[in-house]
């Protein structure tokens, strides 16, 4: 077929989560997947954090939807109290929920499950 492809400008829900989370816009990198293993994942999240806290670098990344979970119980076990987290979940759906908390208070905050939902992670040491 002779079919003319054109790429549109359009929400993504990477830039989407960024903007709507609050956390720096001008210094972000997009990681994409961490490691699955709980020992080589916490010490991404250490690397990452402590890059973060001296280039103030928003770190995001996303998951596998059936391990949102585990990644969320990842990031308040092992980033800094102080650490500014977001969720971004199923952004532009219809059971959108975007928050910005430090982790000491995601400890103590109930959110809608993150199960097997599309979900942007963003932190901001």
């Amino acid at each position: 077929f002779n079919v003319k492809v054109l790429p549109l400008v359009g929400p993504s829900s990477i830039f989407l989560a960024l903007m709507a989370s609050g956390l720096n816009g001008q210094n972000f990198a997009f990681l994409g997947y961490l490691p699955v293993k709980d020992k080589e994942r916490s010490k991404k999240l250490r690397d990452l954090e402590q890059f973060s806290t001296k280039t103030k670098q928003t770190q995001i990344f996303i998951e596998t939807p059936y391990r949102n979970e585990q990644m969320l119980e990842a990031l308040k076990k092992t980033l800094r109290a102080d650490t500014k987290l977001c969720l971004a979940v199923d952004t532009t759906g219809p059971h959108e929920y975007i928050k910005t908390l430090t982790v000491a208070e995601w400890k103590n905050h109930s959110h809608p499950s993150i199960h097997k939902k599309p979900c942007v992670f963003l932190f901001q040491a």
